[in-house]
């Protein structure tokens, strides 16, 4: 399961946007008035020197979860100086800065009173925060994803000179570094995992395989970041998704047979299943079909039973393609397309998707395909 889309935009503008010196509010969401107060907010203060920067304007933006929101402008002075007061009544991520390609964000707490030291000359570059620990901790947390950048450009060099060879090479690095980067942020969520900082963490990984992580920032930030619209839209999807995460029982399917007959998950206690969602129109699934033929051959005899719920329309296409891929395994379906009770229940954005289910009915393994299916039976089974 991934982060809604429209969220994951947004704390990127956090973390990965803010690195880029080039990135325009466009990007970033629509640029909303400021909300009306509410009884329970409590005022911030930002205050501080941007040398270089002459009465010129220091805007204030607070990064919603689908917008960015207007809060304030002031002037500074002849010095740089700057002070913003402003309400507001949970932590949340805000913009700070010049213009929209010269600014930082920052983590903003109720009561907060935080002084921000910078050039007007690149502030995201310079900048420093005292009185705020979160502040400084999202800023740690930059420059660990920093270590891709210089990478990227090396890749994206390689793409517009159509340079193979510099841009297989720089994949391999890429992908090296890509591993210690996610090392080190998933090190960084596990010090600290009830911080803002590590919220905006999180978004660098896949809910699908790194649920843990989530779980346990939105956890440990319970009653510290509740009314914050990233962590309210996350912990939904956390709860949602811990329906159906490594470890939980797999929910109960029940479903007709092509001969007729009622078949549910549950009847194939005592086996490992593998749920193999797909359809006969899908062709990604079709393709898939001879390695998972191939597998059920090796290891069915061992204990290992498939289930293939289709959510095909038709059922003269569905059961052509079960005779035509010689799918010899248990098949069920109720022919609702995308209406099939399953699709909710199972979460189910896009096929194939896989769940692969323990003897007891707990699920072990999701969304394993070809190389990484042997590889899990293998473990299971033995060779």
């Amino acid at each position: 399961m991934k982060i809604n889309k429209n969220i994951l935009l947004m704390l990127s503008f956090v973390t990965l946007a803010v690195a880029c010196s080039n990135q325009s509010n466009g990007s970033g969401g629509e640029l909303a008035e400021a909300t009306v107060e509410s009884a329970n907010e409590k005022s911030a203060k930002i205050s501080g020197t941007i040398t270089g920067a002459v009465n010129q304007d220091v805007y204030l933006q607070a990064l919603g979860a689908t917008q960015v929101i207007a809060v304030d402008t002031v002037k500074t002075n002849e010095k740089g100086d700057f002070s913003l007061a402003f309400e507001l009544s949970a932590p949340g991520f805000y913009r700070v800065g010049l213009t929209e390609q010269n600014m930082c964000v920052l983590i903003v707490y109720p009561n907060d009173n935080m002084k921000l030291t910078a050039d007007a000359s690149g502030i995201y570059q310079t900048y420093e925060v005292a009185g705020s620990k979160e502040s400084n901790r999202l800023k740690d947390l930059n420059s660990i994803l920093s270590a891709r950048d210089s990478i990227n450009l090396v890749l994206q060099q390689a793409q517009m000179t159509r340079n193979q060879q510099l841009f297989q090479e720089a994949v391999v690095i890429y992908n090296q570094i890509s591993l210690s980067v996610d090392a080190d942020v998933k090190a960084f969520i596990s010090a600290d995992p009830g911080t803002m900082a590590s919220l905006a963490a999180i978004q660098n990984f896949s809910m699908d395989n790194d649920f843990q992580y989530f779980k346990q920032v939105v956890d440990a930030l319970k009653g510290k970041a509740d009314g914050n619209e990233f962590y309210e839209a996350i912990k939904t999807q956390v709860e949602e998704q811990g329906r159906l995460a490594i470890g939980a029982p797999a929910p109960e399917i029940s479903l007709t047979q092509p001969n007729g007959e009622v078949l549910k998950l549950s009847d194939l206690r005592g086996e490992y299943v593998l749920i193999d969602f797909w359809a006969s129109w899908c062709g990604p699934c079709r393709k898939e079909n001879p390695n998972v033929r191939k597998v059920y051959a090796k290891y069915h005899d061992k204990g290992f039973e498939i289930l293939g719920v289709s959510l095909d329309r038709n059922s003269t296409a569905w059961l052509n393609a079960i005779e035509q891929d010689d799918l010899q395994w248990r098949h069920i379906s109720d022919l609702k397309y995308w209406q099939s009770d399953v699709v909710p229940e199972y979460q189910i954005k896009g096929i194939p998707l896989t769940y692969l289910v323990d003897p007891k009915g707990n699920i072990v393994a999701k969304n394993l395909r070809g190389p990484s299916l042997e590889q899990k039976l293998a473990e299971i089974f033995g060779e």
